[in-house]
């Protein structure tokens, strides 16, 4: 069992819950094409991902924790299915866009994912991540930055997406509502899209 099914039933209360996802989706829809359908990559319990249903996105959701899924099955009925991003279950050229959100700062390297998602997309079409996310919540609590190697560091989520046909196109930030305690402020994370040339 991942550490992710152990806590799929209080995952969302830890982390902000319903206003940290309505903040997250809202930045993410500003991204977004119109139309099409949008693959919410590691959707977890879904709850970013029914955020941008309710923002007019017709969205699908993957992920590999039974856990979670069973949690992502009851706010997006029938859009959901177990998969790993590093071999997305999509045609080539289908998807109008890929969202991965608190997702490639867990990975060591990227470059798997970041093929696939350039596989998916169709021309033109928008992939959506966050970036820095820890560098976010250590600037939150006060803390210096270091100087890491995370896959979502945005200098390297500019090389890496290039190198697979992946232009930065726009950039925007939401706060993480809900995570401030103490002298910790709630962090604001950097969302970037690139788009498929």
């Amino acid at each position: 069992m991942s550490t992710y099914d152990r806590h799929a039933a209080d995952y969302d209360a830890t982390r902000g819950g319903a206003p940290r996802a309505s903040a997250a989706a809202e930045a993410i829809s500003s991204l977004l094409p119109q139309g099409g359908t949008v693959l919410d990559l590691a959707t977890g319990t879904g709850i970013v991902a029914a955020e941008l249903r309710r923002l007019g996105h017709s969205v699908v959701g993957v992920d590999v924790s039974d856990g979670m899924l069973r949690h992502a099955a009851n706010r997006l009925p029938g859009s959901v299915a177990r998969a790993d991003a590093e071999a997305i279950p999509l045609h080539t050229a289908s998807a109008a866009a890929v969202v991965a959100i608190w997702f490639l700062h867990l990975l060591d390297d990227a470059t798997p994912v970041l093929n696939e998602v350039a596989r998916v997309l169709a021309p033109g079409g928008v992939f959506v991540t966050t970036a820095d996310k820890r560098a976010a919540s250590r600037l939150s609590w006060g803390a210096s930055v270091d100087d890491g190697t995370e896959a979502d560091r945005p200098a390297l989520l500019v090389r890496d997406c290039a190198a697979v046909g992946l232009d930065l196109a726009a950039a925007t930030t939401f706060v993480g509502v809900g995570q401030a305690t103490g002298a910790r402020q709630d962090p604001v994370y950097p969302v970037l899209a690139f788009r498929r040339t």
